[in-house]
């Protein structure tokens, strides 16, 4: 599906060392991709992109060519957490062929998804209890929706780089510091954005439950899903659907909040029954060159701004 990796920083080619002789490191995410590439500033390794920006995480197949990619690099950044679906199997192969892969949910405070809005595997009820200490049972994946869990795990990404990477640690910790300090302001200017909404407003009905690490640091509430679960490759419901009209009836909620990497014609049909608007937000990848989202810190603020501006 992704035929081209795609360049977060630097240009260069698919090999270990790309252009220039940088070390190249392969995230899954242009989300992860932005934040690596802030860890190793000033262009001190070459960051390259599996999933295509606009692309699904959850949906995402590897080619064989994807698998090359992965094996060529220093080290490969993941979510972890079975954000990344159907990727499982090429990551686990790719690390025992000898590439580290490194999952940034393992250095993040995680929270579980809210009553009914686990991830769904089909076939894993079974293996859920054994599984459940190595995958963090079910919690949510969507990690990245904190700017400070992503600040907290710089670190233990930044050790990873020099260790494993080969990349200067005494030049990461400078980089380390500057950017967390960004994403230190970065929190207080959501907050900031966000001021202005009363506590009966911060209510959130979305796509997918993608949105629990935003409502858990900015005290939303999640009144509802679309696509039951924590994971977009459901299906909506039909039945679920008539009782989200009844719920939007009830709570007031203006809005129905649909994702960039992921149909919204279920969340249009809902808000046209309801007489809501429908936001569209950009969740597990960045925005387009020049959007305003095409980093992770305008990702982040230009969410919350839509947010804000819907719900106020």
């Amino acid at each position: 599906m992704a035929a081209l990796a795609l360049l977060v920083s630097g240009c260069g080619n698919d090999d270990d060392a790309g252009s220039d002789g940088l070390p190249t490191i392969m995230a899954t995410t242009s989300i992860w991709a932005d934040i690596v590439a802030n860890v190793a500033c000033d262009g001190r390794a070459e960051v390259i992109t599996l999933i295509p920006p606009g692309g699904d995480p959850h949906a995402f197949q590897p080619s064989l060519q994807d698998r090359g990619r992965m094996e060529s690099a220093v080290m490969v950044v993941a979510n972890g957490l079975e954000l990344e679906e159907g990727l499982e199997d090429t990551l686990e192969a790719v690390e025992e062929a000898g590439t580290p892969v490194f999952h940034m949910a393992d250095h993040i405070d995680t929270i579980g998804f809210a009553p009914g809005m686990e991830l769904e595997h089909e076939g894993e009820e079974e293996e859920e209890e054994e599984d459940e200490e190595e995958h963090h049972g079910g919690d949510d994946p969507h990690v990245w929706f904190d700017p400070i869990r992503v600040a907290d795990a710089l670190l233990p990404l930044s050790e990873a780089l020099a260790t494993q990477g080969g990349l200067d640690s005494g030049a990461l910790s400078a980089c380390v510091t500057k950017y967390r300090g960004e994403l230190i302001a970065l929190d207080d200017e959501i907050a900031g954005i966000l001021a202005p909404l009363p506590q009966e407003k911060r209510l959130l009905l979305t796509n997918h439950d993608a949105l629990g690490y935003f409502a858990n640091r900015y005290e939303f509430e999640l009144v509802g899903t679309v696509i039951p679960g924590g994971s977009s490759v459901g299906e909506a419901n039909p039945a679920e659907l008539q009782e989200l009209v009844g719920l939007i009836d009830q709570t007031g909620v203006p809005a129905i909040f649909a994702e960039s990497s992921h149909s919204s014609d279920d969340a249009e049909a809902l808000a046209r029954q309801a007489g809501v608007d429908v936001v569209v937000l950009d969740t597990g990848s960045l925005g387009p060159s020049g959007s305003g989202s095409d980093t992770y810190l305008g990702f982040m603020r230009s969410n919350a701004q839509k947010i804000a501006d819907a719900l106020g």
